[in-house]
């Protein structure tokens, strides 16, 4: 019985990948189609956390494998389904939202930033506030039903800071996308400029973080977000770094090897070996990711294995390793690949691109997750630097 319960998900979820393929083409690597943002929009693999439903929520390592197949056609598709997922869990900590729930039930698809936060202003006679700000890397805001970020409350004696969820319809586009990879995600940066917010659509971001605004009685993944974002994000480099490997390896059969006597790069036993190399290399990260996926989904489904601060902090180590190591197998392929793989249209080209700017997501750059870890070997206060972890 299991194995055919086993099976019957496998199936349903490559009809899913199957779906999202066939809407998918090469334009869409540029900004996303209607056909495929409807095609998201409505996709199960886009809300696999989502928790106000009576099954509850996915598994982490679902969603892990989402991105990873969707990374491998194209590596926007799964960053953007990735961090769908992520806000999702942010969801959980919201009650009751009214017609911001029916939008979500119309297009599941959302979006989550986690950078510097806005400001929210109270209306002494409403109850509600107005909101004002700019969030950057809104990763696919501009095809999303909902966004979720960070608002400071004016005029709190202590700081109050806040998640609120904003009907990405209001959102207007401050900057464009410029970077020269992940170009279908569309990570403007997003500008509220004094958007009406009900009380109901805000939340104390250090009640999500300390696990007060958790579902009692079901797996929860709300205050386990930043574990959840960073694990999400991974996914869709991941399935890139393969797709990459796949092509070089299946090119090595047919492709000389320019400047010596080798008719294929297979001929080639130094190059035989640096491609063993870099699968056993893929293979490490991809079971270093799949770890952290798990822990996480532990802590979610048994509050007694929640996650302390150094495991949280040791976490987001463990995915800034992978991606530096993404971008180091990238470069290594195309390293024996040859140059002609920086050719516009080549998809080592392509896979190049997109995974230099993943990996250098604020989550995993500029040394600030090494820090951490640093800090809280030391014995020092990690949310002195950052609360993201």
């Amino acid at each position: 019985m299991l194995a055919e319960r086993l099976s019957d998900e496998t199936a349903a979820f490559e009809a899913e990948i199957d779906a999202i393929r066939a809407v998918h083409g090469e334009r869409d690597r540029e900004r996303f189609s209607r056909p495929l943002i409807e095609a998201l929009g409505r996709s199960p693999l886009t809300h696999i956390l989502q928790e106000n439903r009576a099954a509850g929520p996915g598994t982490l390592v679902e969603v892990l494998r989402a991105c990873r197949h969707l990374g491998r056609i194209d590596t926007s598709l799964g960053w953007v389904v990735g961090v769908a997922n992520s806000a999702w869990s942010m969801r959980a900590n919201f009650g009751r939202m009214s017609d911001a729930d029916d939008a979500m039930r119309d297009n599941r698809l959302l979006a989550l930033v986690l950078g510097r936060p806005g400001v929210l202003s109270r209306d002494g006679e409403t109850g509600s506030f107005r909101l004002n700000g700019t969030w950057g890397y809104a990763s696919g805001s501009q095809y999303a039903s909902m966004f979720f970020g960070l608002a400071m409350v004016e005029g709190s004696i202590s700081p109050d800071v806040r998640v609120v969820a904003v009907p990405a319809a209001l959102m207007t586009v401050r900057h464009p996308w410029n970077a020269v990879g992940l170009r279908g995600t569309q990570s403007v940066m997003i500008e509220a400029k004094d958007i009406v917010i009900p009380q109901a659509q805000t939340r104390s971001y250090g009640e999500i973080l300390s696990g007060a605004t958790r579902r009692s009685g079901q797996a929860s993944y709300g205050h386990l977000f930043t574990g959840v974002l960073m694990n999400c994000l991974q996914g869709s480099v991941l399935g890139a770094c393969e797709a990459a490997l796949d092509h070089v390896t299946e090119t090595a059969k047919t492709r000389p090897v320019t400047g010596s006597t080798f008719a294929a790069m297979a001929d080639s036993g130094a190059l035989r070996a640096e491609l063993g190399r870099l699968r056993g290399e893929l293979d490490l990260i991809l079971r270093a990711a799949e770890y952290n996926a798990d822990r996480v989904d532990r802590a979610a489904r048994n509050p007694a294995a929640g996650l302390d601060t150094a495991e949280r902090v040791d976490l987001r180590g463990r995915v800034t390793r992978i991606m530096r190591s993404a971008v180091a197998i990238v470069q290594d392929l195309l390293w024996i690949y040859g140059s002609s793989g920086l050719d516009r249209g080549d998809p080592i080209e392509r896979i190049w691109r997109d995974v230099n700017v993943g990996a250098r997501h604020g989550g995993f750059a500029k040394l600030v997750p090494e820090e951490l870890a640093g800090r809280v070997a030391l014995g020092l206060e990690p949310t002195e630097l950052t609360r993201m972890f």
